[in-house]
């Protein structure tokens, strides 16, 4: 069964971008987590991108198509005892490589090549659809959404802690609270929360799993008003049982120590009442006589016949 993340990545890896601006900001945030630089046997300079995740790498092909002129070669490769296979594309001309580098801000005017761990540079995502982009890919390239049916959260993993910061700050700057957390060792940005995870999703475009996850929030909160009216009404239920039981054992002390006829007939008369019916509310018991008697009647009775079983 696909899970809820796979499903919304699928679906995000065929959203169409037309801003060149924005595809890539978002290609930048995929090279950040699955991008390197290698060098081929003439030592020329190679653009790769690894990974294991078809969706990821069909948006990552998708972007670089449009970004350069070059086509990146695609192969896959399945090791021993490795059920995946591992992606790769590789743009191999060194014209384009450099191009790509400095569009992605990896490579800085004056040739100098950045880590790709290291924050973007400014400039690469100032326009608020460019970081809505950058969420995307990052999202896309090392996120993580948990099934709504189970709990709300959003994980987002950072490949330095510099990184880490810079996506904490992008998501505070959409009123979104972001956390830092640490899994083995390596950073990790996270929301939680049903309307945080809902509000990231539509920051991201994922608007077919938002509205999944409004669904599934609806009926949840549906669920959990059925249940807390259930418990209710089983605490209540237990309640009258037990306060029954108490008065059934203070009727029947009396019953035993003096006789129910040393009662006044009033008393009496509910006493007898209350012996055979012990189960029901004390309006239910009222009914039953004969005038019917209201509620706080029946109760000024009982607490009568509880004072007299605890004076013997």
């Amino acid at each position: 069964m696909t899970s809820f993340s796979a499903l919304t990545k699928d679906a995000l890896s065929v959203l169409p971008v037309k801003a060149l601006h924005c595809r890539k900001a978002e290609l930048s945030a995929i090279a950040a987590c699955i991008g390197l630089v290698d060098f081929d046997e003439a030592d020329r300079l190679l653009f790769v991108l690894q990974s294991e995740s078809r969706p990821v790498m069909a948006r990552a092909d998708y972007l670089l198509r449009t970004l350069t002129d070059d086509a990146p070669e695609v192969s896959a490769v399945r090791g021993a005892g490795v059920r995946a296979p591992v992606f790769t594309l590789i743009v191999r001309k060194p014209e384009t490589v450099k191009a790509l580098l400095r569009d992605l801000g990896f490579l800085t005017a004056k040739g100098v090549l950045r880590e790709f761990s290291a924050p973007a540079p400014k400039g690469l995502f100032d326009r608020e659809c460019c970081q809505r982009a950058f969420l995307r890919g990052a999202f896309l390239a090392s996120g993580y959404i948990r099934d709504p049916n189970a709990d709300y959260h959003v994980e987002l993993l950072a490949q330095s802690e510099a990184r880490a910061e810079e996506l904490k700050n992008l998501l505070e700057g959409f009123s979104l609270p972001a956390r830092i957390t640490h899994r083995k060792g390596a950073p990790v940005v996270y929301l939680k929360e049903a309307e945080a995870v809902s509000d990231f999703l539509s920051l991201i475009g994922a608007s077919k799993s938002r509205l999944e996850m409004e669904n599934i929030r609806i009926l949840r909160s549906i669920q959990g008003d059925v249940n807390r009216r259930v418990n209710c009404e089983t605490a209540n239920l237990k309640k009258t049982a037990d306060a029954g039981m108490d008065q059934v054992r203070a009727i029947e002390k009396i019953a035993r120590e003096k006789g129910l006829r040393s009662l006044p007939e009033q008393l009496r008369e509910i006493a007898q009442a209350r012996l055979e019916y012990p189960d029901v509310s004390l309006k239910e018991l009222g009914n039953l006589l004969d005038p019917p008697l209201g509620k706080s009647g029946v109760n000024h009775r009982m607490r009568k016949l509880m004072e007299i079983a605890e004076s013997i």
